[in-house]
């Protein structure tokens, strides 16, 4: 009995050892980091000597926390093996909140065997790859950027945008977008109306298990910017009723797209009515929010007056009224008084005349400006005056002396001074045709007395609107602004006596001009490299002052301007036209021998402007598009001289062909018709045959030309741009 005890205790160890006789190998160790969803796979080996049965599990091991997640039998013979390829899905069910670092343990019977350590994580990494951060309102924006795991994998799942504005929730922008393969994206539209400034943009990212949980997380916070957009411009003034003789004080403001103010510069023009800029009226730049002032003028008529304004494209157009304003004012000389009109409508009042105790009624009618005088009698001695208008108000109190006066008592008498004097005889109108018709004879009588005395001068005399004019060469100004050489701008070494400049808004004459445009492309670069771009230039000025033209420069462009009213003549294209052929050939000669090149185009024009010229300077206004055309025209010039469409029909002796560079369209000169030798002969025996037979021809001076005087014209054989019509012209 006790052998058999002790057997069966030999053969249950020996089981017992058979059974764990087993040897476990992990073939593949888990990567360091897992993000929720990802699954692990342990493959362990299991191989025995002596053969082993039993169950195989293996276990997740999360801090304190051990979780079973396989279990397997396991039966082998001596000296097999068997691989146990167990996999896990990390799972939020599974795992609940338990992220952080884990192993996976196996176990065999009493044995077990452990794996490296590795993270469990459920955090998304967001980058945003909007390079933008600055919007303006009323705009779609796309954002959007990369959504990876911790792991590195890419995530899909959802992404939830919300954008705080002014710290009040529920105006706050929410947006959801979607995360594809590792790539989120949201569309949203901002407000129209969006304040402009920084905002906090909050992006938060997930994934969602199929029992729509939330398992891997990630956000950012990221500041965008929204721009100040110039909306609307507003024009303010401080009274829009203006009385005469006070200013009008107007500003522009400028505001953004939520009506906030907008610190920038606004161009203000004030006109009265709607067309008519006076002086100090503008355009004039001034800050937004900053007034710009205008003395309205005591006289002013009354009227509605515009304002306009332009600020970052945007304009604005208001209105103001000059009232009506009826003022007079009452001034004492002696015993006379003076009563002006200072207000800006016809006087047409009564007013109280008082002189001590006594008043009396007189009735005043003045135009605007008007002044009237009225002389005051009263008792002799000391009165005190005062001058009353229909309001009540008091005009004028001042004393007065009387003396030897025919009045009595409370007694006053006023007597308009202007009823009895020599300014009514001259009211008259027959008095004024009456001298109008001695002046004119006067004027006859003396002109007819001039030809008479000087007969060879009776050529120059022209009947024009029937009144004889005499043609007298104008005296040359002399004046310290004319003969001094005054640059053109203060970089430029060039020098004019007859400067021009360009104003935007001027009172003149209206005139005709022909024009001439110098176009330097490279000029600054020349100068910067110690060309001697001005003696050219120069010589160019010279000739076109010699001519009467007037000298503009505006950058690397001259402007060379031949005006009536400084040249005497309507017909200035072709000294305009001369003068473009000689200056083309004077910077031609030079861009010979200059080391340094001018690359220069030149054009021709002719049109209006506006002008007043002063001591030798003109101010002018470009009526049209005058010179904008010459500067387009002489930009397409390679170095010659190109014309406009008005000059080229004037030009008759220039033939030309018609370009169109899509800009502007001009022409370029093909050849110029010089007249030849015979008709300076033909002129000279016309002349001859004509103080011949002077009395049919009919040719008033040709008696006076000496031999003298027609061997002068055989000076002409040089000169080919003389037009014979022309020249017969003048002995008519």
């Amino acid at each position: 009995m006790k052998r058999a005890f002790i057997l069966t205790i030999f053969l249950f160890a020996l089981l017992i050892c058979q059974f764990a006789s087993g040897e476990m190998i992990i073939n593949q160790q888990p990567n360091k980091l897992y993000n929720l969803g990802d699954s692990v796979n342990v493959p362990i080996t299991v191989k025995t000597i002596t053969g082993v049965s039993g169950t195989f599990s293996m276990d997740l091991l999360c801090g304190s926390k051990q979780i079973n997640f396989y279990k397997n039998g396991v039966n082998l013979q001596s000296g097999e093996e068997v691989i146990m390829d167990a996999s896990l899905v990390l799972t939020k069910e599974l795992l609940g909140e338990n992220v952080g670092t884990c192993k996976i343990k196996g176990i065999l019977g009493g044995e077990y065997i452990i794996t490296n350590e590795f993270e469990i994580s459920n955090l998304l990494i967001l980058q945003p790859n909007t390079q933008e951060t600055e919007f303006e309102p009323g705009k779609s924006i796309l954002i959007f950027g990369d959504a990876v795991k911790e792991n590195g994998q890419p995530a899909n799942g959802f992404i939830d945008l919300e954008m705080v504005i002014a710290n009040a929730s529920e105006n706050n922008i929410i947006q959801r977008g979607t995360i594809n393969n590792g790539v989120y994206s949201i569309n949203i539209t901002l407000p129209q109306n969006m304040k402009a400034g920084k905002y906090l943009v909050k992006l938060n990212a997930y994934e969602v298990a199929l029992d729509s949980s939330k398992t891997n997380k990630g956000f950012i916070n990221y500041n965008i910017e929204i721009k100040q957009i110039p909306t609307s411009l507003e024009l303010i003034f401080d009274e829009e009723e203006v009385k005469p003789g006070t200013d009008v004080r107007v500003k522009a403001i400028l505001h953004d797209q939520s009506g906030e103010k907008i610190d920038s510069t606004a161009i203000i023009t004030i006109k009265r009515g709607t067309s008519e800029i006076i002086n100090g009226g503008g355009p004039s730049e001034k800050p937004t929010g900053e007034y710009m002032e205008l003395p309205i003028a005591y006289n002013e008529p009354p009227g509605n007056w515009t304002v306009f304004a332009l600020s970052n494209q945007l304009t604005a157009e208001a209105r103001f009224f000059v009232i009506e304003n009826e003022e007079l004012k009452a001034e004492m000389i002696n015993d006379t008084v003076l009563l002006t009109n200072i207000g800006n409508i016809p006087y047409n009042k009564s007013i109280i005349v008082k002189i001590g105790n006594a008043s009396q009624p007189f009735d005043l009618f003045l135009e605007v400006d008007e002044t009237k005088v009225i002389k005051l009698d009263a008792s002799e001695g000391e009165h005190e005056v005062e001058i009353i208008d229909n309001e009540g108000e008091s005009k004028l109190k001042e004393t007065m002396t009387f003396e030897k006066s025919r009045l009595t008592g409370d007694a006053i008498q006023i007597r308009s001074v202007s009823q009895n004097n020599l300014g009514d005889f001259f009211k008259r109108p027959l008095v004024w045709i009456f001298l109008i018709l001695i002046l004119m004879g006067v004027v006859f009588i003396v002109l007819r007395r001039i030809r008479k005395k000087n007969p060879s001068n009776q050529g120059v005399f022209k009947n024009k609107i029937g009144i004889f004019k005499k043609k007298v060469k104008q005296p040359k100004v002399n004046t310290a602004w004319e003969n001094r050489a005054i640059p053109l701008s203060k970089k430029s070494k060039l020098k004019t006596e007859n400067k021009a400049k360009l104003v935007l808004s001027i009172r003149g004459n209206k005139q005709d001009v022909s024009v001439m445009d110098i176009t330097i492309r490279n000029l600054g670069e020349v100068q910067e490299k110690g060309g001697n771009s001005e003696e050219p230039l120069q010589k160019i000025i010279n000739l076109a002052e010699n001519k009467k033209g007037f000298v503009y420069e505006n950058q690397n462009t001259l402007f060379f301007i031949f005006a009536p009213s400084r040249t005497k003549t309507f017909q200035n294209e072709s000294t305009a036209f001369e003068l473009a052929q000689t200056a083309k050939e004077i910077l031609s000669n030079y861009n010979k021998i200059a080391k340094y090149k001018l690359d220069f185009g030149i054009s021709l024009e002719v049109g209006s402007i506006v002008e007043r010229t002063e001591n030798g300077f003109m101010e002018f206004m470009s009526l049209g598009i005058l010179m904008s055309n010459l500067k387009k025209i002489a930009s397409a010039s390679q170095e010659e001289v190109l014309l406009g469409e008005r000059i080229r029909g004037k030009l008759t002796n220039v033939r030309t062909e018609k370009y169109d560079n899509g800009r502007i369209v001009f022409y370029k000169i093909k050849d110029i018709k010089y007249y030849d030798e015979g008709h300076s002969r033909y002129i000279k025996s016309f002349l001859v045959k004509a103080r011949e037979n002077k009395e049919n021809v009919g040719i008033a001076n040709v008696s006076k030309k000496t031999d003298k005087d027609l061997d002068n014209t055989d000076s002409d054989k040089d000169d080919k741009n003389k037009d014979p019509k022309s020249l017969i012209k003048g002995f008519y």
